[in-house]
């Protein structure tokens, strides 16, 4: 009879939280700091942030869990500048299949503010405390701090209870704005062995100890338990004490700033200073030692032996009328390809759940017309095959679930799926839930990087790379008075990558958009308007006011690119270690025509210039020219690589500076 043995504590476990921190003890002189001590410009500062991270077995059920507790004070400088995710906090709760989740044991957070030299103080209310579904798999819980002013000191802390003991959340020692203090904890009974994945360019201080503990013990009979915080039982069940040590790591930095808003990046946060841990093995007295650490080819075959994934390939002779009747006519793989992925595109619909394994499975998928990632593009990889061609999964995880490690092969990071297509020398990328994508044209948030291709043949990394170029054709026609007045027509006209980015954002909040968009103009806009033609091309437009030349004597100055002139770049790094991300290939066309007041001549124009990028990955023209009344500037930059590595970063940052060189030249007119 196989004896195994469950630990419960019965002794306090060891807290993390400083003690010259405290939540609630706040004081008149904390409102003394009026800007950060860090990055003088920044709107806020997290004067402290603490996460304690513990795995242990659990008292009154037997079984194992993670306990999560976080603090955070922050101080507010300037609350119109403020990122929103210091303003809203945003608390995942994940879940699983099988009615696991995680629950909110606690949760406090209070706005201080100082009035005629009191604290103040405001608690968020739990009517102003909202949960909301993300997805099958995750629940999240928001709320908005109160009353925030320049000047306010904001605090919260929550404590959340999990059943998932293979990982912990990710914790972010960077933020969007500095941080003067973070600490992160993790704390496990001696059993339970971690590996740590700590990314970033701040090495935080590591402290450790071990602390022997008395523990009491039940022994139980024969039962099966199959995995962490499954049924325990108790029959049989026999008590003792026993020593048991507590292993805690907390890992520190101080004084970090902000990411620096770097050009060319999709998703800042894998920049970030950052630390999770993943679950390596466990061994405990009188059980097998159980080994979770994996590869990436072990990961492959597990996906290709689970029932959601590999073996949801298999068999699907539901498709064979939809596969035959769409190839039909078609002679070529490439056009049999094409067929496949644009029924797949046409007749489902994503239901904005990610997953690399289906959820409702293909059959049931293709019955509704819907699924999530996984059953959409699970189903095109078993319609490709039965149209003869080598189409095969890729998993991977999306630009917002941050980059893979590959040096740390975690099934965990994986959340998404997508398909290639391999034909003769060429390879193909797609993913059908997006009905907007195209072939080798991929959905921002599956950009990231690498994943994973898997087949009954093993495991082969990818690099996501979009090929489709993308263009942004910008026309300004416009009108120039005496006086120094420019009015006229602005028009933009975005295709592909561009197309299904804006898309993308309009949907989420078009007012949102609109703002963003015209938020750098300091000058008067009127008639703003977006037009979608349905074939990839949208097209943004508004008439524009109030745009001044300089009028000096007999004499008028402009910049002939008016506010579409590159003025920055935003590369603000000596270099750069990581890669530099277009999204796609790009090209930006820009025509200005603008048409010169009665009674003046050109006395001077700027400069041709010609500029290109070492082993053509960048080039660059422009010209200004006089025609029949009217200044006619033109530009046009090609960026033919979708991702560049960091060897290129300095000779970008050359490229973009030469540009806004070339581009800050003045028009000059003289009176006839």
């Amino acid at each position: 009879m196989k004896t195994i043995f469950t630990i419960v504590a019965t002794m306090a476990t060891v807290s993390s939280f400083a003690q010259d921190v405290k939540f609630g003890k706040i004081s008149k002189q904390d409102f003394e700091k009026t800007k950060s001590t860090i990055q003088s410009d920044a709107p806020a500062e997290v004067l402290y942030a603490d996460g304690n991270y513990k795995v242990s077995f659990n008292t009154s059920q037997g079984g194992v869990e993670q306990t999560k507790r976080v603090f955070y004070r922050v101080i507010v400088f300037d609350k119109d500048k403020t990122p929103d995710d210091v303003l809203k906090i945003e608390i995942p709760l994940r879940k699983n299949a099988t009615g696991d989740y995680e629950k909110i044991l606690s949760l406090k957070a209070v706005t201080y503010n100082l009035d005629n030299g009191k604290v103040v103080e405001q608690k968020v209310e739990k009517k102003d405390i909202f949960q909301e579904k993300v997805h099958r798999f995750m629940d999240k819980q928001t709320f908005t701090f109160p009353n925030v002013k320049n000047g306010s000191i904001l605090e919260y802390s929550y404590e959340v209870l999990s059943p998932f003991v293979n990982q912990t959340d990710t914790w972010y020692f960077q933020q969007s704005i500095p941080v003067v203090k973070s600490n992160l904890t993790m704390q496990n009974q001696e059993y339970f062995n971690f590996q740590q994945d700590l990314r970033g360019s701040f090495a935080p201080k590591v402290t450790t100890n071990s602390k022997e503990d008395t523990y009491s013990s039940t022994s139980f009979g024969n039962r099966g338990v199959t995995s962490f915080g499954g049924d325990m039982g108790n029959q049989g069940a026999t008590s003792s004490s026993q020593k048991l040590k507590i292993n805690t790591q907390t890992y520190s930095l101080s004084n970090l700033p902000t990411y620096a808003n770097e050009a060319y990046v999709l998703n800042p946060r894998n920049m970030l200073s950052s630390i999770n841990f993943e679950l390596a093995s466990f061994v405990a007295p009188g059980r097998a030692s159980e080994s979770y650490s994996t590869t990436w080819d072990r990961i492959g075959k597990d996906l290709m032996d689970h029932e959601s994934f590999g073996r949801e390939l298999n068999g699907n002779g539901f498709l064979d009328d939809a596969v035959n009747t769409t190839i039909a006519g078609k002679s070529t793989p490439v056009d049999k390809m094409l067929a496949v992925f644009n029924y797949v595109k046409s007749n489902m619909t994503w239901n904005d759940y990610y997953g690399e394994y289906t959820d409702k499975g293909i059959r049931k998928a293709f019955s509704e017309k819907s699924g999530n990632t996984g059953d959409i593009n699970l189903m095109l990889t078993s319609m490709l095959k039965k149209a003869g061609l080598d189409a095969n999964p890729i998993v991977l995880s999306t630009v917002q679930n941050g980059v893979l490690n590959y040096s740390f092969p975690s099934r965990s990071k994986l959340n998404y799926v997508i398909v290639g297509v391999s034909i003769g020398e060429d390879f193909y990328l797609m993913d059908a839930t997006d009905k907007n994508s195209q072939i080798n044209l991929l959905p921002i948030r599956a950009i990231n990087d690498r994943g994973f291709m898997v087949s009954d043949k093993g495991i082969k990394e990818i690099s996501l790379r979009n090929s489709v170029e993308t263009s942004d054709n910008k026309t300004i026609t416009a009108e120039l008075t005496a006086d120094g007045n420019i009015t006229g027509t602005y028009a933009s006209v975005r295709d592909n990558y561009f197309y299904m980015s804006d898309l993308q954002e309009i949907a989420n909040d078009p007012k949102a958009f609109e703002k963003e968009y015209t938020e750098d103009y300091n000058f008067e806009i009127s008639d703003f308007k977006t037009q979608d033609n349905k074939k990839d091309l949208i097209r943004h437009q508004f008439k524009f006011s109030d745009v001044k030349a300089d009028v000096a004597g007999n004499k008028i100055l402009f910049n002939p690119f008016l506010f579409i002139a590159n003025t920055k770049h935003h590369l603000n790094l000596d270099q750069r270690n990581y890669n530099i991300e277009f999204g796609a290939p790009i090209s930006n066309t820009n025509t200005v025509k603008i048409k010169i007041p009665e009674g003046y001549k050109v006395e001077s124009l700027p400069t041709e210039k010609q500029l290109s990028m070492p082993d053509n990955t960048g080039g660059y023209g422009s010209k200004v020219i006089e025609k029949d009344g009217y200044i006619i500037a033109q530009t046009k930059k090609m960026m033919p690589y979708s991702v560049l590595p960091p060897q290129y970063y300095k000779s970008l940052k050359e490229f973009l500076t030469n540009i806004i060189n070339s581009e800050s030249q003045q028009v000059i007119l003289v009176k006839k």
